[in-house]
């Protein structure tokens, strides 16, 4: 997934802009070499596989498009779904950082129990394990483990 560090005040008039500005042969699409330009252009840095990774996960317009590139309308959902998720990320990252008090980026059974323990609530040690096993790995987890298990689970938050 491609991460970016906007800003959610980036309006529909800044990415269109951007977007006008990298179209070079004004066709009203990026082709991977103009998409690669845009997205430097909002700070993400992606890799080639990252382009076409993008790319392939754009729904097509119709059946006639062209899939080895992206509209504006393709370009600006996949910009404004990026700056959400990024919004989110970040939550998760303070949230994440509440648990990990000693900033190594991991989360053992001892920090878990001791964040919990400090909201009131009480749990034995072999439910800290558990928890750990489940969401983790090696006894302890990261912050990438915390995100996936947080994001995928709607209930959770």
């Amino acid at each position: 997934m491609l991460s970016t560090p906007c800003s959610q005040e980036t309006s529909d008039a800044e990415i269109q802009e951007l977007f006008q500005l990298m179209d070079v042969n004004k066709d009203q699409k990026l082709a991977p070499k103009e998409l690669d330009c845009i997205l430097r252009a909002l700070g993400i840095n992606a890799t080639e596989a990252d382009l076409i990774e993008f790319i392939g996960e754009l729904p097509a317009l119709s059946e006639a498009a062209d899939k080895d590139c992206v509209t504006y309308d393709q370009f600006a959902e996949s910009i404004k779904k990026n700056m959400a998720l990024t919004s989110e990320t970040d939550s998760l990252q303070v949230t994440f950082n509440a648990f990990d008090h000693a900033g190594d980026g991991f989360i053992d059974g001892e920090k878990l129990k001791s964040v919990l323990s400090n909201l009131g609530l009480q749990f034995q040690d072999s439910d800290i394990q558990g928890i750990i096993q489940h969401v983790g790995s090696s006894g302890r987890i990261t912050f990438h483990q915390f995100q996936q298990f947080m994001l995928n689970n709607d209930d959770i938050i």
